[in-house]
């Protein structure tokens, strides 16, 4: 892996005032979900819904890979919790009560029925069918710190302090990819972008391209990558910029 000679362009489409705890993404209809006070917010053509849980405390994350399947993850009572389109809840996983405990430090979407979960017993990435209850595939141990795991109906990417894995949904560990000093990373399609003191990087492939912003004085709060579309929330504004990749040669 090295890093690419060229620094990607981007171009500002639209920025607008958003005062919320927490920006967690647009989804593919172009709903977007927010985060304040421990309740989930959806807002899509001046409408809103709401998901709060406030015994569960504290939301985790939100996986909205499948609008109509949402994954919200409640750490510190090590439950799950999947909703619908309006966010009601269709299923709680609380996995102090599971046939076989096990202590998550994530959960996000995979496919049908089955979350990609983080176990700290055994330091191992799991395929857990929610509906049996049951752990489909399992991965061997990561010897790391574990930070973070993204992923899609058929991969997942956990990054560590020191490596970002990526596994797909037979349990096969299809890259090791060496990175440290990075704090947070988006997955889009086939894309990384990835955050390291304060500035985005595109991987693609085995190369590393620096994320040029308009503006150097954004500061990062969160951000996501979708179709392109780079959206980035500095605690005030919700920037949407187009990334323009390099071209092949």
């Amino acid at each position: 892996m090295g890093f690419g000679q060229k620094t990607l362009t981007t171009t500002l489409i639209e920025q607008d005032s958003l005062a919320v705890d927490h920006f967690v993404s647009v989804d593919s209809f172009g709903a977007l979900y927010t985060i304040n006070d421990h309740i989930l917010t959806k807002r899509k053509d001046q409408k809103t819904w709401e998901y709060k849980n406030l015994q569960l405390g504290k939301i985790t994350s939100v996986d909205i890979l499948n609008p109509l399947k949402i994954t919200v993850f409640y750490e510190d009572f090590n439950t799950v919790i999947v909703l619908d389109n309006t966010l009601n809840e269709i299923k709680r996983i609380d996995f102090n009560l599971t046939t076989e405990f096990k202590n998550l430090a994530a959960a996000t979407t995979a496919n049908d029925r089955n979350l990609w979960i983080f176990d700290t017993n055994t330091q191992q990435l799991e395929v857990f069918n929610y509906n049996q209850e049951k752990t489909l595939v399992k991965n061997l141990p990561i010897p790391e710190k574990f930070i973070t795991q993204k992923s899609n109906y058929n991969f997942c990417k956990v990054l560590t302090n020191k490596t970002l894995y990526t596994y797909n949904i037979y349990g096969s560990l299809l890259t090791q990819q060496e990175l440290v000093d990075i704090s947070d990373f988006s997955m889009s399609n086939s894309d990384t972008i990835f955050l390291k003191d304060g500035q985005l990087f595109l991987m693609i492939n085995d190369d590393i391209y620096p994320v040029n912003m308009p503006s150097d004085r954004i500061a990062i709060k969160q951000f996501s990558l979708h179709n392109d579309i780079l959206y980035i929330y500095d605690g005030i504004v919700l920037y949407q910029f187009q990334l323009k990749k390099p071209t092949k040669e």
